[in-house]
This record gives structure tokens, sequence and C-alpha cells, in this order.
């Protein structure tokens, strides 16, 4: 299972400065498949500067396949997107 990219990230305007609210799809390769699926997440960043990552996915697309190791691969590459500044 590899996180190929995310798609069409949209941030959503959020009341409070320290939480960051996006909406994206997800390209996964699983099974030698290529599925998308939608995702939202929120990037928190608590008073000390570490940050939270909350992932939530639509997971109609993945019944076959365990939704753990797809949000942790997918906090992982959010991690990666938010320490290179790609994100919005």
């Amino acid at each position: 299972m590899k996180v190929l990219e995310l798609q069409s990230i949209q941030r959503e305007e959020f009341g409070l400065y320290y939480r960051k609210l996006f909406t994206a799809e997800v390209v996964l390769e699983l099974l030698s498949k290529t599925i998308k699926a939608p995702v939202s997440f929120i990037i928190e960043t608590s008073p000390l500067g570490t940050k939270t990552i909350d992932v939530d996915i639509d997971a109609n697309n993945l019944l076959n396949y365990p939704l753990l190791p797809v949000r942790s691969a997918i906090k992982k590459f959010i991690q990666e997107l938010d320490a290179q500044g790609v994100l919005p």
C-alpha cells in the first residue's frame, strides 16, 4: 500500500487559528490497483508547537483493505507535505 498523491487540496476556513481544516482526494496504490477516495484532515498546532493530524477517509472504496495502515500512511504523507510547505 502506497500513497501516491493528494489531489485538489482545499483549505476550509475554520474559526480557530491553530486548527487548519483541509479536504482533498487521496490516490492510493492498493494491491496493484490505483484507488481514489475523498479525505478530510485537520492539522492542529499545540501551544508548544507540536502538530497533531486527524484524518477522516471515506472508506467505501477500501472495503477489502484495513483502514489503520491507510490512515497512518496518509498521516505520514500529510506530515511530509506540511514540512515542505506545499499545503495551502
